[in-house]
């Protein structure tokens, strides 16, 4: 007998079939099922999009499945629909090329039985910890928060620089996999920040961020936890061109710096973070005239990016 958790998962996918696939087997087979799944599908291409709703509907005899069609691909808006279709309050933020252990979802709920937990990050299983003392320098990790999950000042998202034993604060999730409760986002108004389109990068720091500071000032804990892990296979299925992803790091990074008014130190450690970033790609010899670019639209939108505006056309 398959034993359910009262959490709903929200899977957006788009053009990938297999990777959708590996993704739900590992929530089937797991030892606790969640009592829904929500897959907002985006994927264009008719023929492929038929078959992906056929191997959705071979899970429908063992979990609840809620599957909605989008037809305009944004990450942000995907997650927006799942959180209203989500009939759980315990909200589990999934990617579509993840593989979820036995207990993940069990213990999940076990610790979201504490109402002080507002969110967990998960840990994935195959990312090590960095020992390079360069990301210090141009401001992509802290080392005043070096042992909590934390944003720094040039706008990156970072987990500890050590295994996590036990539970550990956090500052934000990266959108893999991460758990909120909805109707604290709802109390307080968070939503997926729809400006930022596509696949769009930081997307996650932006909305883990926000319900982090809202949990702060209520003295609810957001956290890292060693029984919470997933293996994040990062699919190469269908990827975002590198040209672009590069526009939307650099972009994004100074709308979000704005957004959350982080201040004059930010606005110059996202550059100086840039430069840095600009002599590892020189090193590698690849994508240096993207950065260039990016870094030049970036001056050409400063107002604009400040009124709080990002265009998706400023990413070609």
């Amino acid at each position: 007998m398959m034993i359910q958790e009262n959490v709903s998962v929200v899977i957006p996918t788009m053009n990938r079939l297999n990777t959708l696939k590996e993704t739900l087997d590992s929530y089937i087979s797991a030892e606790r099922l969640p009592a829904q799944i929500v897959i907002v599908d985006q994927t264009d291409d008719e023929q492929l999009r038929t078959q992906i709703k056929e191997k959705i509907e071979c899970y429908e005899n063992k979990v609840e499945i809620t599957y909605f069609y989008q037809d305009l691909p944004s990450l942000t808006k995907a997650r927006n629909i799942g959180i209203s279709l989500c009939k759980n309050d315990v909200i589990v933020f999934s990617d579509d090329d993840i593989t979820v252990q036995k207990d993940t979802i069990k213990n999940v709920m076990q610790i979201m039985r504490n109402q002080q937990i507002a969110m967990i990050a998960g840990i994935n299983s195959r990312e090590g910890v960095s020992n390079s003392k360069l990301g210090y320098l141009f401001g992509k990790k802290s080392y005043v928060k070096r042992h909590i999950g934390h944003v720094t000042s040039a706008m990156y998202g970072r987990f500890p620089q050590r295994r996590v034993i036990g539970s550990v604060d956090t500052e934000w999730a990266m959108g893999f996999f991460f758990v909120i409760r909805k109707s604290l986002a709802e109390k307080w108004n968070i939503r997926w920040d729809e400006n930022l389109t596509s696949y769009a990068y930081a997307e996650d720091l932006d909305f883990s961020f926000s319900y982090y500071k809202h949990a702060k000032s209520e003295h609810l804990n957001c956290i890292l936890d060693e029984r919470v892990i997933v293996e994040h296979r990062t699919s190469q299925e269908w990827r975002v061109p590198s040209r672009k992803s590069t526009m939307m790091m650099v972009l994004n990074r100074e709308y979000l710096s704005y957004k959350h008014k982080m201040g004059l130190k930010s606005r110059i450690m996202t550059r100086w973070s840039n430069i840095g970033e600009l002599f590892f790609r020189l090193v590698k010899k690849m994508g240096v005239r993207d950065l260039i670019d990016a870094q030049l639209v970036c001056d050409r939108h400063r107002k604009e990016l400040a009124n709080g505006k990002i265009d998706p056309e400023w990413y070609r």
